[in-house]
């Protein structure tokens, strides 16, 4: 492997990184390099979630608000500090670092919720850390690395995993859209990886459009080994993982889940305190994702085309059945056409568009 050589030593443990340019021009640099024929054989990437993720190397799980990608994380997570099995699939056992930046009661439900379940056993090497980590902070890097260290004494094996929940936290202050900050904040991400061995997994959110994938300067995606994008459509049970980018392993195919709720606690007002865990389902149900510039699946004249209904109810099952929408889209769309329905006074949601006597004429409905 080419390393970089200086023909005159640096005054002071000065590094390269702080060497002006005018210095660097009066030093004489060298480069080393090798014949292909002298490359021993080796492993590879080593991948310690089994077709995933691989050591010292860096990943993005992103997706849209509430679609289960930091409940994925962790599930990854819990199963990495336990050395279980995780989705048909081996995981090797070591330290985890879960640096939690949306949200402390969250994350301690979260945890909760998989000690209950039994994804997460007792004594497991899975720490927290609430600060508030900067990405572009030229002090953090430091920072993170003496962090690593730290959970490695206590629990005396490596780390090999850190999860940064999310990138928009994780950059406070910085433009995810610049190029210049997102390439400080890919630098740190290198810079931890580098020095310390751990995979550096972090948890992102889509743009606007969110078939154009992970929302934020391109530098981010071309710098991480394994990107994997999570999907939820409206109201809908499944919930599904594609590797969308991986670098030096093979593809794994898209990976299924639910999310089932648990119930962590009793609040002061005595209702339950709850989250959720990881449930893996089966391939067969997984989501194709649309292409860019698609239309919308569900436009207001789809409702519609539904009346008359009997009741609400009866009108959001009828658009479930024939259209397969959730009760969210359903909401959202009854709302953007509001001025085209009523409910009738005797019973039932007719269309304005219907003349009065034959709304008349339609006879009580029912509720």
């Amino acid at each position: 492997m080419s390393t970089l050589r200086l023909t005159d030593e640096m005054a002071d443990g000065q590094s390269l990184e702080t060497l002006a340019i005018t210095d660097l021009q009066k030093m004489a640099l060298t480069f080393d390099y090798i014949h292909a024929d002298e490359i021993e054989d080796g492993e590879g990437a080593f991948d310690f979630v089994e077709d995933l993720l691989t050591e010292g190397a860096a990943s993005v799980i992103y997706g849209a608000s509430n679609s289960g990608k930091t409940f994925l994380a962790i599930d990854i997570a819990a199963h990495v500090a336990t050395g279980k099995e995780w989705m048909g699939k081996e995981c090797e056992q070591g330290a985890v670092v879960y640096i939690a930046l949306e949200g402390q009661d969250g994350a301690r439900n979260r945890i909760k919720a998989m000690k209950l379940r039994g994804t997460l056993a007792k004594g497991a090497p899975f720490f927290l850390c609430f600060s508030p980590v900067d990405l572009l902070n030229p002090l953090h890097p430091a920072a993170i690395k003496q962090l690593i260290n730290s959970v490695e004494t206590v629990a005396t094996m490596p780390v090999r995993l850190v999860i940064i929940d999310t990138l928009a936290r994780a950059m406070a202050g910085g433009d995810e859209n610049s190029g210049q900050d997102m390439g400080e904040a890919v630098k740190t991400i290198d810079s931890v990886k580098t020095a310390t061995g751990a995979h550096v997994c972090i948890i992102h959110h889509s743009g606007k459009d969110a078939v154009r994938g992970a929302r934020g300067h391109s530098s981010l995606r071309a710098a991480i080994d394994t990107e994997i994008e999570v999907i939820h459509p409206e109201g809908d049970k499944y919930r599904t993982a594609t590797v969308v980018k991986q670098r030096d392993i093979v593809t794994r195919a898209p990976i299924v889940f639910s999310l089932d709720v648990v119930e962590v606690g009793i609040n002061r007002r005595h209702k339950p305190i709850t989250s959720c865990v990881v449930v893996e389902e089966d391939s067969i149900m997984a989501h194709v994702k649309g292409k860019a510039g698609a239309p919308p699946k569900y436009n207001s004249q789809m409702l519609l085309d539904l009346l008359p209904q009997p009741t609400i109810k009866a009108w959001q099952l009828a658009a479930k059945e024939k259209y397969d929408m959730g009760k969210d889209a359903f909401d959202g769309h009854k709302s953007k056409c509001a001025s085209q329905w009523q409910k009738n006074k005797q019973g039932g949601i007719v269309k304005l568009t219907e003349s009065l006597l034959d709304i008349e004429n339609r006879g009580n409905r029912g509720n």
